[in-house]
Parts: structure tokens; sequence; C-alpha cells
């Protein structure tokens, strides 16, 4: 049997004069999904991803950077990429990155993050 995966973002916006206002992407469905969970406690500099199954039937991927760590981090497609900040000093927040036939992704970690691991879990 297929594993199929479904994933939005819905949240709101509240306190801006008009109200709550409502924000939500379109569903994203594979009917194809692999997924895949890996933790890693991320060295210091540029961390290879490896994305499961060759990133065949992988849709996504949702970062969660431990609430505890204090570096620096930028996600990138390659790793001499410039790429985007994703966290730092501590903050415990959730990105989303949709792939398209990506194979492996790079975060590189201003320091190490011993003993404490960033979860990269794929569908």
């Amino acid at each position: 049997m297929a594993i199929t995966s479904t994933f939005s973002i819905k949240g709101y916006l509240q306190g801006m004069g008009a109200g709550r206002i409502e924000i939500e992407t379109p569903a994203k469905t594979s009917a194809a999904a692999v997924p895949g969970r890996v933790l890693i406690e991320l060295a210091s500099g540029s961390n290879q991803i490896d994305v499961p199954n060759g990133g065949a039937g992988v849709t996504g991927v949702i970062i969660t950077c431990p609430a505890a760590s204090t570096r620096t981090k930028i996600l990138k497609g390659a790793s001499p990429d410039t790429g985007i900040q994703i966290a730092t000093s501590g903050l415990g927040g959730t990105f989303v990155l949709l792939l398209a036939g990506v194979t492996r992704i790079f975060v590189n970690c201003s320091g190490a993050d011993t003993g404490i691991f960033t979860e990269f879990q794929f569908f």
C-alpha cells in the first residue's frame, strides 16, 4: 500500500485593527510519499543531510531546531550557496521547505550543537 502525505500551513494574524486574519497555504499532497525522520547533532560548519530514498517521492521537510541551541543556522541547497538563516539564539521554531528533486540539503551551523539534536522530518 502506498503512503500518501498531505501538508499545509494554517494560522492567523490578530491585533491589526481589522480583526483576525486567517492565513493558509494550499494543501500539498503526494501519493508516493517516503517518510523519514533524521535527528542530527550539528557540527560546526557545513552539515550534509541526505534526503531519504534519493529524494524520490519526498515533497518536503520540516526542520525543527532545538530550543536550547544558541547557534546560527543557515539552510543551503549546496554547500557554497549563500543560503537563508533558519534559527539563531536558541529559537525553537520550525521551518518548512518543499523540495523538488533535491537529494541532499546542507545546514551550516556557527558552532557545534553538542548534545542537542536538530530534527529533519521528511514527507
